[in-house]
C-alpha cells in the first residue's frame, strides 16, 4: 500500500467536469395488485420458563427412576439373600 498522496481533481489543473444534468424523470414503476395478506397463525411461544420446568420435570423424573430402580435391586438382592440362606438351612438340615 502506498502512503503517496494522491492529487485531488480539483488541485491537479484539468479542467472540472461539465455540471450534472437536471434529474432525470424515474421510469413509470408497475404496479402490482395488492395481495391479500393472510393472518399468521400464533404458535404458542413458551420461552425460557417453559424450557427451564421442561428440564427441571425431566430431571424428577430421572431421579425418580434411579431411586426406584435402586430400592427395587436392593428388594431383589434380600430376596436372594433370603432365598439362599433359606437353601443352606435345608441342606443342613
Amino acid at each position: 500500500m502506498s502512503f503517496v498522496r494522491k492529487p485531488r481533481p480539483y488541485s491537479s489543473g484539468l479542467p472540472g467536469t461539465p455540471p450534472l444534468p437536471s434529474v432525470l424523470p424515474a421510469p413509470a414503476r408497475q404496479v402490482r395488485p395488492e395481495r391479500p395478506r393472510l393472518p399468521r397463525p400464533t404458535l404458542p411461544r413458551a420461552g425460557w420458563p417453559g424450557a427451564v420446568t421442561a428440564l427441571a420435570a425431566l430431571g424428577a423424573v430421572l431421579v425418580l427412576l434411579v431411586g426406584l430402580s435402586g430400592l427395587w435391586n436392593s428388594a431383589a438382592r434380600d430376596w436372594q439373600f433370603r432365598s439362599a440362606a433359606a437353601g443352606v438351612t435345608d441342606v443342613v438340615r
